[in-house]
This record gives structure tokens, sequence and C-alpha cells, in this order.
């Protein structure tokens, strides 16, 4: 399901990947998960337009036709009685912001970007070191943990990446262990704490099948703006926040409605336990060379 958002995915077609029937995955995925497949589907896919509302340019009928809505109509229904404001409304309080972050903030047209295909970013560089960086493709050992208590925000643990490493090193996966990837799949300020899904990995060289609860998983080479996260692991969403509403694109070039990740640089002492040294947060970019046109309300 989360990796077939623009999908129509039905109830039959989930329950024949798990091998049971309609009824009986239903009664399971409801226990387990504590909402309803078709109520999970429609959660994620509107959280993720809340994305795109930000990040992109795509009208609101674009938007609501790839989150599975007949018109745009029906789509703005279910997104104010999940959010409580209209598509519109919201985008306009990004747009404002980002009116105000054009005219207080700094500027800076990054090296390699020619003339051609720009990037400029308007940001407060002397607050905290923002870049743009090209990551290569990655293979993941992944453990995914839901909500982030005992992760991430407010619980800088290791212990996710503690099984990871625990496990790999059992199973002869060599793997990095002075960089340490935690995947945001979702925004903690329009997600519920309870409903966090957020994957801890380690860096492997290549893919490998690994029992449950651990997977194995492709993250492609992309082009990301990356900001230096100088705050608590608390104050991580914060920084994650700020790149997606303080940056100004130029030329096609945009927020990419992709995981954001971090990547906590790990000390290890000769004695004592590993400590995180610093966390870069990555927010993907894509570029465009035709944006679409901003004609839906």
């Amino acid at each position: 399901m989360e990796e077939r958002l623009e999908e129509p995915v039905t109830l039959a077609d989930i329950a024949a990947v798990a091998g049971l029937s309609p009824h009986h995955f239903h009664r399971i995925f409801r226990a387990v998960v504590g909402e309803s497949p078709k109520a999970h589907l429609r959660r994620l896919r509107l959280e993720r337009a809340v994305y795109r509302l930000k990040v992109s340019s795509d009208t609101v009928l674009d938007i609501a036709l790839e989150s599975g809505f007949a018109t745009p109509e029906t789509f703005t229904r279910a997104f104010v009685r999940r959010f409580e404001l209209s598509p519109s409304e919201y985008r306009g309080m990004v747009r404002a912001y980002r009116e105000y972050v054009d005219v207080a903030q700094q500027s800076k047209t990054f090296e390699g970007f020619t003339a051609k295909t720009p990037l400029t970013l308007r940001f407060d560089f002397d607050a905290a070191p923002v870049w743009v960086e090209r990551t290569p493709e990655w293979h993941l050992l992944v453990l995914r943990h839901r909500g982030y208590g005992g992760v991430g925000i407010g619980h800088p643990s290791l212990d996710p990446w503690k099984q990871l490493r625990e496990f790999a090193t059992a199973s002869g996966i060599p793997h990095e262990s002075d960089r340490l990837v935690g995947i945001t799949r979702d925004d903690p300020y329009v997600v519920g704490e309870d409903q966090i899904r957020f994957d801890a990995a380690l860096l492997i060289p290549g893919p490998v099948d690994p029992p449950r609860p651990f997977s194995c998983r492709t993250m492609p080479a992309q082009m990301c703006v990356v900001h230096r996260h100088t705050g608590g692991a608390e104050e991580i969403a914060k920084t994650f926040a700020a790149v997606g509403v303080q940056w100004m694109p130029s030329e096609g070039w945009r927020l990419r409605c992709a995981s954001s990740f971090e990547v906590h640089h790990v000390d290890r002492p000769v004695a004592g336990a590993a400590r995180i040294s610093h966390t870069h947060a990555y927010v993907p970019l894509e570029h465009r060379q035709h944006t679409h046109p901003e004609g839906a309300p």
C-alpha cells in the first residue's frame, strides 16, 4: 500500500498478497494497525497530498486524482475533514510564508548549477549550514519503528540501530558503523505520534534478503538539500520543516515528494558507548523543465 499510493488498490488485491480472504485480512489488519485498510490508505494519500501542496506547483486537480479521488470536490471535502482547512487555504498559508522568507532571508546560488538550471536557496545561512548534495545509490538494511518513542525526535536512542548491527554481525552482512540512516516516512506535524513510521537503517554494500522484521531497500541516487542539524534530537522535525518552507527553488527545481531522511554521524571512542556527534537532514529535490501552471484553487 505504501509503495502504490497512486494506484487503485483494492481490499482483494492486498488480501491476496497476504494469502488471506478479504474478510479475514480486514479483521487482522484493523486489529494490528488500528484502522481499516481503506481508512489507512486514504490517510496516507491525504498526508502525501499535504506534502505535494507544500512542495509542488501541481494543481489541486492533479493532486486529487493522484490521491485516488474522482474529483477535486471529493478531495477537498476529505481534506477539510482531516485537516480542518481546504487545500487552497493550506497552500495559501505556505505561499504567504515563502513570500516573507523571500524578502527576509539571504540567498545563494549553488556552484555546479548553470544559468540554464540554477538552484537558489534563501535561508539563514549563518544560523546553520545548508548545501546541495547528490547522494549515490544506497542499499539499506532496515528496521521499521512505529512512533518516535525511543528514536529520532526527542529520543536520541541508538537501540534500533543496535538491533540492526547485532543482526548484521550475526548474519555476516557487512555494514557501515560510522553512519546511521533514519528515514522519516511521515510528517510529525501532520501525523499522530502513534502513527509515525520511522525506518532505522544501516548502509550495506548490496541487496540482501533478511527475515522479518528486517528488510532491505534501495534508495536511488538523488539530489538533496542538506541541512546541518545543530539542535537536539527533539528539534530535528523543525529542521525538516524549515527546509520545506524556507527555501526558494528556481527554473524547475523543487522539493521532491519523497521521504526525507537523516544521517547520524557516530563517534566511537576507545572506551564507552557510541554516540551521535552530528546529524545531517536530507530533503530530496527534483528538476522539471516544465512545471504545471498554477490553475486550480
